[in-house]
């Protein structure tokens, strides 16, 4: 991981937040209005999840609540970011489950895919390994591709993706989050594959260029509403109604949250293609960071959104602290309870 400077990463909602989201119980794709509830499957629950500088020897209670979330939301293939090693995932993913990782003692923040037997993982691995692609890259954040295979047989290929992040300024690093979309396009692409599934923190809201380059397949496509004809992301809908997946712990107190907060769409939408300080020059401070795309064999047959869950085990706790140095290895100083700093969003795929 090439890192610049030294700073201490609170990952505890220190900062008070400004904005006001709508705060009630969560109805999600099946319109059902008790998250922590179970809820229905309407297919293959495909999720996407960053778990938030997961390390080993974590506070049990942060495993506790983690593994509460993953068994309200049942899913079979989860994509997770911000991995420290197959050891730290093990804790929340047991023997039930089937990994891809790279388990890179050097990395500490991987991306993987996860299954629930009896899904299988065919094969895997990253797919932008080059460190000539760093820019696009950084350090291990190289996409993660997995052909996992249902139990009757059907095969799915999967990617996890953890875009590089707005700090340093967002218009500033505007061009290495569309540079990794253009490459990760053209890869999917290439292959050509009918049943594809891609998941992950792109630090981009689904209407911002990034995004739309993999929906398209173009690395010209501007920002705002677009065709799809690449693939098509499940969030846009939940985006334009203002849901955001990171910045609603601070609101929790006790039950689930709509995780919706007014403007952050109109807010993300003024401060696009500028460099700006944060907090300090934000209305919304939460935004909609966490994406799913689907090929479209798959969304023609597949609900026409995917949902933000927002349940009590994804919301309280406290957040640890980690000091990441220019360099050596990540520093864990505090280990928190909470789940992560990220809530999960996941889609119910069928096949045609």
């Amino acid at each position: 991981m090439r890192l610049r400077r030294s700073w201490l990463i609170p990952i505890v909602g220190a900062l008070i937040l400004a904005s006001v989201p709508v705060v009630r119980a969560q109805v999600g794709q099946n319109g059902q209005t008790n998250p922590t509830a179970p809820v229905e499957k309407r297919g293959a629950r495909f999720m996407t999840y960053n778990i938030q500088w997961l390390a080993e020897n974590e506070n049990p209670d942060r495993i506790k609540n983690l593994k509460s979330v993953i068994g309200n939301i049942k899913p079979d293939i989860i994509a997770v970011q911000e991995i420290s090693s197959l050891k730290a995932l093990r804790q929340v993913f047991d023997q039930n489950y089937e990994i891809a990782l790279l388990d890179d003692p050097k990395e500490a923040q991987e991306v993987g895919i996860v299954v629930k037997k009896p899904w299988k993982i065919e094969s895997s691995g990253l797919i932008f390994t080059d460190p000539q692609l760093d820019f696009a890259f950084p350090g291990k954040r190289d996409v993660m591709r997995a052909v996992v295979v249902n139990p009757q047989g059907d095969k799915i290929t999967v990617y996890s993706t953890h875009m590089k992040s707005r700090r340093g300024g967002r218009a500033t690093t505007d061009p290495q989050r569309e540079q990794h979309a253009s490459l990760l396009a053209a890869y999917i692409k290439e292959k050509n594959e009918p049943f594809v599934l891609l998941g992950g923190d792109m630090n981009d809201a689904p209407d911002d260029r990034s995004v739309n380059i993999l929906e398209t397949g173009d690395p010209r496509a501007t920002a705002g509403r677009v065709t799809p004809k690449l693939l098509v992301n499940v969030c846009d809908r939940l985006n334009e109604q203002d849901y955001v997946t990171i910045g609603m712990s601070f609101y929790f107190r006790g039950q689930a949250l709509t995780p919706i907060s007014r403007g952050a769409k109109a807010d993300n939408d003024r401060l696009r293609g500028k460099d700006y300080e944060f907090p300090r020059d934000v209305k919304v401070r939460e935004s909609f960071f966490d994406n799913l795309l689907v090929s479209p064999q798959i969304f023609r047959v597949s609900p026409p959104t995917a949902t933000v869950y927002a349940g009590a085990d994804a919301l309280r706790g406290r957040g640890g602290r980690v000091n990441v140095p220019e360099s050596g290895p990540v520093e864990y100083v505090e280990k928190g309870d909470r789940a992560s700093d990220h809530l999960p969003v996941y889609y119910d795929v069928r096949l045609p």
